[in-house]
């Protein structure tokens, strides 16, 4: 157990796919068990040490997905934690699967519906007070002064607010790519993972909604700080393009300028 430690430490990123599914694993076992489980009957059944059961499943109270409560053993001893799913909880999914077919008959017509739902949904994100704070407390801390840093850092803020986990890597070189007609254009490009997904089930369902709304979020989001740095680098366009499920929990956002 020490090696797997150690190899966590060294490598967080890599066991990120790991844990997420670990996680969903244990959260669907705590479900199948009625009257509650404990973390060592979890630990035996999954094979797992009780100590990185514990870990996800205090992730999951903290998640609001289960809960703890506490039950006395026969003979005497301490009571043990148990711990049981919330049932009572709304379940946003079934509420998206009815909208999503109330989008319209063809996908095309769901993604395009979808899309420009995102995009009003960043409209209203970026002028909530709670948004705009956030954007400048992001900007002013990191010192950032080009429009598309900006925007790029406004973008991975909310997605974090969000749930989505992102990793914004290094700067990239200028580099050509496809534009909405199919054109190469050069820009710079920065290049946001996202490892996480508050509708993943959703979305692998449903990826013409799910992802084409994420999508328009993007743009709409880098539209509106684009809208707002236009005063200072007018001659430069932002747009965002979005490859879903690149890997079981990884989508690539890439938002460029050119």
């Amino acid at each position: 157990m020490k090696e797997e430690t150690d190899t966590q430490v060294q490598h967080p990123r890599r066991n990120r796919l790991r844990d997420n599914h670990r996680r969903e694993q244990i959260l669907q076992m705590v479900r199948d068990h009625d009257g509650g489980v404990d973390a060592v009957q979890l630990a035996t059944q999954i094979g797992l040490h009780v100590t990185t059961v514990r870990f996800h499943l205090d992730a999951l109270c903290d998640e609001g997905v289960i809960v703890r409560t506490t039950f006395n053993r026969p003979g005497v001893g301490r009571p043990r934690t148990k711990y049981l799913a919330v049932e009572e909880r709304l379940d946003y999914r079934v509420l998206l699967e009815v909208l999503a077919m109330e989008l319209g008959q063809t996908m095309e017509t769901r993604a395009r519906r979808a899309q420009h739902a995102g995009r009003k949904w960043a409209t209203r994100l970026t002028a909530s007070p709670t948004a705009q704070a956030g954007q400048t407390e992001a900007a002013s801390d990191k010192e950032v002064d080009e429009a598309f840093d900006r925007a790029v850092l406004h973008v991975t803020e909310v997605f974090k607010r969000m749930g989505f986990d992102p990793e914004l890597t290094a700067t990239a070189e200028p580099t050509a790519h496809p534009s909405h007609d199919s054109a190469p254009t050069v820009g710079r490009e920065r290049i946001m993972r996202l490892h996480a997904c508050p509708v993943r089930s959703f979305a692998r369902a449903h990826p013409e909604v799910g992802c084409a709304m994420h999508l328009g979020l993007l743009q709409g989001l880098l539209a509106q700080a684009d809208a707002d740095g236009g005063r200072r680098q007018a001659s430069e366009e932002i747009s965002a393009h979005l490859e879903p499920l690149v890997e079981p929990e990884l989508c690539v956002a890439r938002l460029a300028a050119h």
